[in-house]
C-alpha cells in the first residue's frame, strides 16, 4: 500500500473514534506579531467525520459537520471547535453506518427511511449543515444546501435548535453562500418545488436586525424580492452560490439538472442524490439579472456555452454593462476532485485523473449589455468597454450570446476585499486548484492584467479558503491581511497571516491540536 504522505492524509483520515473536538480554547503559538487591530472571531465549517464503524461516507463533502472558531483578542488567538450535533450524525454515528442520505453518499439499506408524502415532494433532507454559515441579526447558523439549518452558539459552539427554513420560506434547496449587502441585509437563493407547479429559483432578502431579536422574528422579516422560472418544469439547475453587483443579483441557470422526482425516491432506490443530476453539455447556460430593489427580471436573458460554476470572484456595474467574474469548469469537475476514491489515489494518478482540459477550473469574465433592445443584428458586439475582448451579440428576440475571457486558469475558492463586493475590483485570492485540491497554494491574482503576481505556498501544507481582512484606514484596495487555515501532512496545523499586498508574512499562530481541512466560514469583528 502506498505511504498515506503520498496520498491526501489531511482530508482522508477523519474517523469517528479520532479525536477532532476542542470544546475548551486551545491557545496558539504565535510566531511574529499580531496587529492590534485584529480582533474578532473567524468561524469556519467542514467535515469532521468520514468514517464511522461499518462505513464510510463516499464524499469528502458528505462527512459529518465539525464548527470550528478561531477567536483574535489582543494578539491572542484560540482554537475551539465541536461537531454538529444534529439529527444526521447522531443517527449515523448510533448505527455505525450512514443511514442518513448526503450528496454521493446513500443511506444504508438498513437504515431508517421516512415515507413520502407526496410521489413529487422531497423526502426530509439532511441537517448535516457543514458548508458555511447563515448570518441572521445576533444568530448564527450554519447550512448546507437543504432547507434545514442549526442554530449555534457563537461563544462555546454548543448545536442549538433545528430550523426548517421551508416553514417560512419557499425553500427547498438554498444557496450555501448567502451575501451581506453594504447596508447588512442578506441575500440568497432558494429553489422552491411545489408538487405540480413550476420549479422557481428565489431571491431572498433577510432583512439587518438587532442583535436581541429572536430568530423567529428574524425570518418573518425575510422577503422574497423576486422569482425566476425554471426553463425546465422539474428538473432546476443545481447551483452553489450566485453573484451580486450594486443593483442585480445574478443567478446562473447551468445545464446540471436535478431531477426532482428521481430524487424523490432515491432513498428508496438506494441511489445517491448526485446521482439524480444529469450534466447536459449540449444544452447552453443561461444567466438571469434580479433587480435587487424591486425584484423585477432583466427583460434579456444571457446564454452562453455550456459551464459549471460553484463560485463567483465579483461583479459590478460600469457604463450600462454587469462585468461578471466567475471560476468556471467545461464539466463537473470540481466535485468529483473531493470523492474519498479519488483522494485516495497518490499525487502522480490524481493529476493525470483531473489535469486534462475539462477538468481544470478557469477564472473566466463575462460582460453583460444592460441593452433593452434585442432587435438588434446579431453581427454587432453589444460590448463597449474598451479593455476586454468578451462579445456578447443578440441570437434572437429576448436573448444575447455572450463569449467570455480567461482571466487566469487553477484559481478556485476565491475571495476578495469584501469593502468591494458588487464594485470594481482589481484583485483577488485563490487557494488553488490547477490539477491537486484546492488548498495546494494561496495566490494572487490582478484582474487588470490577468495575471498571478504573488505566491505562497510550501512542501505539505495545504491552505484553506482565505480570508481578506482590510487595514483600519486603508486607502488601497489590497491594503491588509490575508489569513488562511494551514493543514500540514506532518507538523501541527496554524494559521498563516500575511501581508496582502507583498505576501511576506506577517505572523504564524502554530496550536497542538487536530484541525481537519474546512469548506467556508465567516468572520465576525469584534472581541
Amino acid at each position: 500500500m502506498e505511504s498515506s504522505v503520498k496520498k491526501f492524509p489531511h482530508l482522508t483520515t477523519l474517523e469517528v473514534t479520532k479525536e477532532v473536538e476542542n470544546p475548551e480554547p486551545v491557545t496558539g503559538t504565535v510566531t511574529g506579531e499580531i496587529p492590534h487591530w485584529l480582533n474578532g472571531s473567524w468561524f469556519r465549517n467542514g467535515p469532521g467525520i468520514l468514517h464511522f464503524k461499518q462505513e464510510s461516507v463516499k464524499h469528502w463533502f458528505d462527512g459529518m459537520a465539525l464548527l470550528r472558531k478561531f477567536h483574535f483578542e489582543n494578539g491572542v488567538v484560540t482554537y475551539t471547535s465541536r461537531l454538529l450535533h444534529g439529527d444526521s450524525m447522531q443517527k449515523n454515528t448510533a448505527a455505525g453506518c450512514v443511514v442518513v442520505s448526503e450528496l454521493y453518499t446513500s443511506a444504508n439499506k438498513n437504515g431508517i427511511f421516512r415515507r413520502l408524502k407526496s410521489f413529487l415532494s422531497l423526502p426530509e433532507l439532511t441537517d448535516n449543515c457543514l458548508i458555511n454559515f447563515l448570518p441572521l441579526g445576533g444568530h448564527l447558523c450554519a447550512i448546507t444546501e437543504s432547507n434545514f439549518t442549526r442554530n449555534i452558539d457563537p461563544v462555546t459552539l454548543k448545536t442549538r435548535e433545528k430550523v426548517d427554513l421551508a416553514k417560512h420560506l419557499p425553500i427547498s434547496l438554498m444557496s450555501s453562500h448567502p451575501l451581506v449587502d453594504a447596508d447588512g441585509s442578506v441575500f440568497t437563493f432558494s429553489t422552491s418545488v411545489a408538487g405540480t407547479t413550476r420549479t422557481r429559483y428565489n431571491l431572498i432578502k433577510i432583512l439587518p436586525c438587532q442583535a436581541d431579536v429572536p430568530l423567529e422574528e428574524v425570518l418573518k422579516r425575510a422577503v422574497v424580492v423576486g422569482s425566476i422560472d425554471s426553463k425546465w418544469f422539474l428538473s432546476p439547475s443545481y447551483y452553489h452560490s450566485f453573484a451580486m453587483s450594486q443593483n442585480f443579483a445574478i443567478f446562473i441557470e447551468m445545464p446540471m439538472k436535478m431531477n426532482i422526482p428521481k430524487m424523490a425516491i432515491a432513498h428508496l432506490r438506494h441511489i445517491s442524490y448526485s446521482e439524480c443530476i444529469d450534466w447536459r453539455p449540449e444544452i447552453k447556460t443561461r444567466i438571469h439579472l434580479v433587480d435587487k430593489r424591486t425584484g423585477k427580471r432583466f427583460p434579456a436573458v444571457f446564454e452562453t456555452d455550456p459551464l459549471v460554476v460553484y463560485h463567483y470572484i465579483n461583479a459590478f456595474e460600469e457604463d450600462g454593462h454587469v462585468v461578471l467574474d466567475m471560476c468556471c469548469y467545461k464539466g463537473q469537475g470540481f466535485y468529483e476532485k473531493f470523492l474519498v476514491e479519488n483522494l485516495e489515489e497518490g499525487p502522480q494518478n490524481y493529476r493525470s485523473k483531473f489535469g486534462s482540459d475539462d477538468k481544470i477550473v478557469r477564472a473566466t469574465r463575462f460582460i453583460l449589455p444592460l441593452t433593452e433592445d434585442t432587435s438588434l443584428c446579431d453581427k454587432e458586439n453589444l460590448v463597449r468597454l474598451s479593455y476586454t475582448n468578451c462579445a456578447a451579440k443578440v441570437v434572437k428576440f429576448g436573448e444575447i450570446f455572450c463569449s467570455g475571457e480567461l482571466l487566469v486558469s487553477g484559481t478556485e475558492n476565491p475571495t476578495i476585499n469584501n469593502k468591494y463586493l458588487g464594485r470594481k475590483y482589481k484583485y483577488f485570492y485563490s487557494s488553488g486548484g490547477l490539477s491537486l485540491p484546492p488548498g495546494e497554494m494561496l495566490t494572487k491574482i490582478d484582474v487588470e492584467k490577468k495575471r498571478r503576481i504573488h505566491t505562497w505556498k510550501e512542501k505539505g501544507c495545504w491552505t484553506s479558503e482565505a480570508l481578506f481582512l482590510q487595514r483600519p484606514g486603508a486607502v488601497s484596495e489590497d491594503d491588509g491581511l490575508l489569513i488562511s487555515s494551514v493543514t500540514c501532512e506532518e507538523g501541527n496545523p496554524f494559521i498563516l497571516i500575511l501581508n496582502a499586498m507583498t505576501f511576506e508574512q506577517i505572523a504564524r499562530v502554530h496550536f497542538d491540536t487536530n484541525i481537519p481541512p474546512d469548506i467556508h466560514g465567516i468572520f465576525i469583528p469584534g472581541a
